[in-house]
């Protein structure tokens, strides 16, 4: 049953509605106009009736990008991935102005399939980028449904972009040798990065209670997945942790944000460009492609480097596997059935020893 009714006060008169959806009762503030509410009630019952009815879909979308960042900042994220949400809810408001899309029940797959496209096609950002941002949409557009924004998901039919997957770059030995002649006050840092695989933002934010010494092991939870990782540290990492100790909590408070850990990509770049290597981007996580490369060059397996990298998945471990030929080979030399390898002479030998018994 859906209803008008009204409330007095000093003001004046106040029309609300009042209707049942899912079993439950809904009173909207609709204003001082009766007419007005009885267009609203109208409108109400036939959207339910005909199962079109949203509670929020009159909503300003700004309402629901606003809700939906709070239920983001109710769990802790890296500072890098705090930037790049910012960034694409700046394009996404961009490109929602241009289009005047001010509610939420303007939003819907083609408008969303046009900005990805527009994002690809004129302001040339890469499947990668692509890919995030379709993820953020899904995202916000779950969320909605699941706040009665949306009766379902605008985005649902939005396919992620295939990734051409390039081999990674890792620093040769020479290479290293360059980076550590001119470390300066980067050598820890270098160090760590090398001899753990972790990524630039774990190993900035490192600290001394996450290393065990007397067992040998880092243990720490990953910025970027969340998740609890244990790697290994070998002797010569040990043995220049314990060396080059500080007073302070972390292992290198100085590099513990984006912003700091970018004057370090700066200085590597510069490195070796002067030493005349070219390299289209490089910085802290080649130190991770190195560390993995060289691993799998070196015999180790792909499983060990999935765990040691955190990998969720073994297909992100995989391309390193075209570095484990000279593995797979060692492994294939260990098998050697040969029939020729036996004399005719001593197959007989065999055989009337058998028919003997």
């Amino acid at each position: 049953m859906a209803s008008i009714f009204k409330r007095k006060n000093k003001k004046g008169t106040t029309y609300y509605i009042q209707y049942y959806y899912n079993g439950k009762r809904y009173r909207d503030k609709v204003g001082r106009n009766h007419e007005e509410a009885q267009m609203r009630l109208g409108e109400v019952v036939r959207k339910i009736e005909t199962g079109q009815f949203s509670l929020y879909s009159d909503a300003p979308i700004s309402d629901l990008i606003k809700h939906f960042r709070e239920s983001l900042h109710a769990d802790a994220h890296s500072e890098s991935y705090e930037k790049r949400l910012g960034s694409i809810f700046n394009n996404l408001w961009r490109y929602f102005d241009a289009e005047r899309i001010k509610s939420v029940k303007q939003v819907d797959y083609p408008l969303l399939d046009n900005y990805i496209t527009h994002r690809i096609n004129n302001e040339g950002i890469a499947p990668k980028t692509a890919n995030m941002e379709i993820d953020i949409l899904k995202n916000l557009c779950n969320f909605g449904v699941k706040h009665r924004y949306f009766l379902e998901s605008p985005a649902k039919e939005l396919k992620r972009k295939k990734l051409k997957k390039a081999e990674p770059r890792y620093f040769s030995n020479e290479e290293i040798e360059l980076l550590f002649e001119n470390a300066g006050q980067y050598e820890a840092f270098f160090m760590v990065l090398l001899h753990t695989g972790l990524r630039g933002s774990d190993a900035g934010n490192l600290r001394w209670s996450d290393i065990d010494f007397d067992k040998g092991f880092i243990r720490i939870i990953t910025e970027k997945t969340d998740r609890r990782i244990t790697i290994p540290i070998n002797k010569t990492l040990e043995r220049f942790l314990m060396d080059s100790g500080t007073e302070t909590p972390k292992l290198f408070p100085k590099l513990d944000t984006d912003r700091k850990r970018n004057n370090v990509r700066l200085y590597i770049q510069r490195v070796l460009r002067e030493a005349g290597y070219e390299w289209k981007r490089v910085g802290c996580h080649t130190f991770r492609h190195t560390f993995a490369s060289h691993m799998v060059i070196n015999g180790a397996s792909i499983y060990d480097v999935q765990k040691l990298l955190g990998h969720k998945s073994i297909t992100m471990t995989e391309i390193y596997a075209h570095l484990s030929e000279n593995a797979t080979r060692r492994a294939v030399d260990l098998i050697d059935f040969n029939p020729k390898a036996v004399s005719n002479a001593e197959l007989n030998s065999e055989v009337n020893k058998k028919e003997v018994v």
